[in-house]
């Protein structure tokens, strides 16, 4: 019956994630992030093709099935190390030079014991691997915490890797079924991340105009992109002297002036450089589609 349920909960974590990623690669047109959504896929397709062994195991060797495993625990920071590389100029050479080499340098201490596994042993990570992966997966996903309420999925998703390759950690006592019961909890935080992912993303916002822009630029691009934009907005809303400064909560008045009568969007200074600054990222397409969206009401939301 536990083989039963975990095989039935895997199968549900894979449609539903596979669900989660074609939203994602529709919702990233006009935008720079299609590398990192194609590696979204990339590691929806491994984590399948490690679903489909974990389910066939009597004819897969269990050391294989570790192996599929850690593959698709390091896909899994793929998506958000390529969002850090989201710069229109130079996403093929992000994936090239960044991405294919922290796959293979944390994926060295796996290859090396392939021969081994492939004849029934079970892969063993040593604690600097397991130290340098888990490292890794957080600076990765750290960019995107704290906006618009994704720390809680983005919390899941790290938890869930984490347990993935600590089962295979050799500084703990873990017996073979003890490492593959660890398995039964996957499905749980893909699918709470998926869900819980999808409704940061569809949460509607109050805002209109230029803040529509920004608070979507912080969702879509996480918190270190949106930083280092309004680092070079506010430098030129100082130099221009506007009554406003963007920061990552919203649009503030300059201290010690009162609120200006006039709307950023009414500013054609706003328009200039936020698009100028925008136009590595978005398509003037996108944003368009939220300045002239119009304001949910309460009834909408």
């Amino acid at each position: 019956m536990p083989d039963l349920l975990v095989a039935l909960m895997l199968s549900l974590a894979v449609a539903v994630g596979w669900l989660g990623v074609i939203r994602l690669a529709r919702s990233v047109r006009h935008t720079s992030l299609t590398a990192a959504a194609a590696w979204a896929i990339w590691f929806q397709v491994t984590l399948t093709v490690t679903t489909i062994a974990t389910l066939a195991k009597s004819q897969v060797p269990p050391g294989i099935r570790d192996q599929l495993w850690y593959l698709t625990a390091v896909s899994a920071l793929c998506p958000f190390v390529a969002v850090l590389g989201a710069r229109r100029g130079r996403l093929l050479e992000w994936s090239l030079f960044i991405v294919l080499p922290l796959i293979v340098v944390l994926e060295w201490p796996a290859i090396v014991q392939l021969a081994r596994c492939s004849r029934g042993q079970r892969l063993e990570l040593e604690t600097p691997a397991v130290v340098a992966y888990g490292f890794l997966l957080l600076m990765s996903v750290s960019a995107a915490c704290g906006i618009h309420r994704s720390a809680s999925a983005l919390s899941l998703w790290v938890c869930t890797w984490l347990a993935v390759v600590g089962a295979r950690w050799t500084g703990i006592s873990l017996n073979h079924e003890e490492r593959d019961f660890a398995l039964f909890f996957v499905p749980f935080g893909l699918v709470g991340f998926w869900i819980l992912a999808t409704a940061a993303m569809r949460r509607s916002t109050t805002q209109s105009g230029w803040e529509r822009v920004w608070f979507d630029f912080q969702k879509v691009f996480g918190s270190l992109w949106a930083m280092r934009v309004a680092l070079r907005l506010n430098e030129v809303a100082v130099r221009e002297q506007w009554p406003w400064r963007f920061m990552l909560h919203g649009l503030q008045t300059r201290l010690g002036e009162s609120a200006h009568p006039a709307s950023p969007t009414d500013d054609p200074r706003v328009d200039h450089a936020f698009r100028w600054l925008l136009k590595p990222f978005v398509d003037p397409e996108w944003i368009d589609e939220r300045l002239n969206a119009a304001v949910p009401t309460k009834s909408d939301r």
